[in-house]
């Protein structure tokens, strides 16, 4: 297969799902005997392509204009639909971030070409492949194959290793068919300020469930974040409550998020909920409810009322 990774940036910065989606690509090109290329469409990219060149991809093509500077998903899916035709790409990869649920629909649209989302293996299916994902809120694993001759994907980055490091590739300016896209405008970007780590990459994460009966305890949480160096997450219903904003949320509707530490307090550990932690390394539990669901799949479960250990845990850190 000739593969092609769109490598997916915010504010300037590379996404952390990138790896995933490369280490995917490395993987199935091994697997098909292929080779992959990945892509990168902005404005201003010289140093971004950098790091992206050390993968082993035989090119890394540049598509950079002033017109690529903030994303709208109609140019931006045009670049690269452009792009795959031009090389003959027969896939086309990203990975399961915000953009990338965005765009990709219409990448495959557009190619007419057959789409699976969140892959997280490679399986073999009668001398070809098929791809494998989690449904049911990672109850169960599907296994599904794509019949037409381009597969597009996105790839769970929790699922996924980190990408081996290769040799440098070609790097190749790529000029975008099309112009810009009068029927849509970008007008601008309104951003959360917060001097935390990113939900969506924190190493170590704090969340809250409903459990904390009040968002008035939230500064409470905070507090303990902040002595962990961790980002905040919550269960639907603190979202739901209107206690945090809905970019908090973790789990089936929300982020999947794969910190080294999720601490999770009152959270009763819904199947929705536990989809998006599945990827954690290490998880513990503080709920006063001995049967609570979240126990199943705690390292460390601490059977006790939150409102008791919370402050003892700020005081002892």
């Amino acid at each position: 297969m000739k593969i092609l990774v769109v490598a997916e940036m915010q504010l300037g910065k590379l996404k952390p799902s990138n790896g995933a989606a490369v280490r995917f690509a490395q993987d199935l090109a091994a697997k098909t005997g292929g080779s992959f290329d990945i892509v990168l469409i902005g404005h201003g990219l010289a140093d971004l392509a950098a790091g992206l060149n050390k993968y082993g991809a035989g090119a890394l093509h540049v598509i950079d204009a002033p017109r690529f500077e903030n994303y709208l998903p109609g140019s931006f899916c045009a670049a690269v639909v452009g792009l795959v035709q031009a090389e003959g790409y027969t896939a086309v990869i990203g990975g399961e971030a915000t953009t990338s649920r965005d765009i990709f629909p219409r990448i495959a649209g557009a190619l007419g070409a057959g789409m699976c989302k969140g892959v997280s293996a490679i399986v073999d299916a009668g001398g070809g492949v098929a791809y494998q994902r989690a449904v049911f809120s990672g109850m169960a694993l599907r296994t599904e194959r794509i019949h037409t001759p381009i597969h597009v994907l996105t790839v769970d980055p929790t699922a996924v290793g980190e990408p081996a490091e290769g040799p440098a590739g070609a790097v190749k300016a790529f000029a975008a068919p099309g112009g810009d896209d009068d029927s849509v405008k970008f007008v601008e970007r309104r951003r959360a300020e917060s001097g935390r780590p990113d939900l969506a990459v924190a190493e170590r994460v704090v969340g809250a469930g409903r459990g904390i009966k009040s968002a008035d305890y939230l500064e409470t949480i905070g507090t303990l974040a902040d002595k962990l160096g961790a980002a905040i997450g919550s269960t639907r219903a603190v979202v739901d409550a209107g206690w945090l904003p809905n970019e908090f949320q973790v789990g089936q509707t929300g982020k999947a998020i794969a910190p080294k530490l999720y601490l999770a307090i009152g959270i009763s550990g819904a199947v929705q909920h536990s989809a998006g932690i599945r990827g954690a390394k290490t998880i513990v539990a503080i709920n006063k409810d001995p049967e609570a669901p979240i126990f199943k799949i705690a390292d460390v479960g601490i059977v006790a009322d939150l409102f008791d250990v919370v402050p003892k845990l700020i005081e002892k850190i």
